[in-house]
């Protein structure tokens, strides 16, 4: 990627197109772009088939994981979070849509997710099976 398209989009979204590329996007349902460090075996079925597309598109790998904490939480640690909130769908996709301050002690940018998009993203992680943050074992 050269200068010039770094400074027009900003390095975040530069080093996005180089962690998650569209091609690997595609394969985190399963198909031929899997990477097998990323455990998505773990995905349940009947997934919104963009998300992940939208993962890439919004850079959400930048900071986050599925089975590991990164600048964010891992994805499998939100699933365990909302578990058992009745609300979970609505607080997470509002979460994506909009940023804000996290309760995991940092913070995620606004960036102008879609309802819609943020909505099937939310419906992406909190599918995933949930796995307790290490910090909070043992701790409840």
């Amino acid at each position: 990627m050269d200068r010039k398209t770094i400074r027009r989009f900003g390095l975040a979204a530069a080093c996005a197109a180089f962690i998650v590329p569209p091609a690997f996007a595609q394969g985190m349902m399963g198909g031929p772009g899997m990477m097998p460090h990323m455990p998505m075996m773990a995905v349940q079925h009947s997934l919104p088939r963009q998300a992940p597309a939208a993962i890439s598109r919004y850079g959400c790998m930048s900071c986050h994981a599925v089975a590991h904490g990164v600048v964010g939480p891992a994805f499998e640690w939100v699933a365990w979070k909302y578990q058992k909130q009745p609300d979970a769908l609505a607080r997470v996709s509002s979460f994506i849509e909009h940023g804000g301050t996290s309760t995991w002690g940092g913070m995620m940018p606004d960036l102008n997710v879609p309802d819609a998009t943020a909505r099937d993203i939310a419906q992406w992680i909190l599918k995933l099976k949930p796995v307790e943050p290490p910090q909070t074992q043992g701790e409840h």
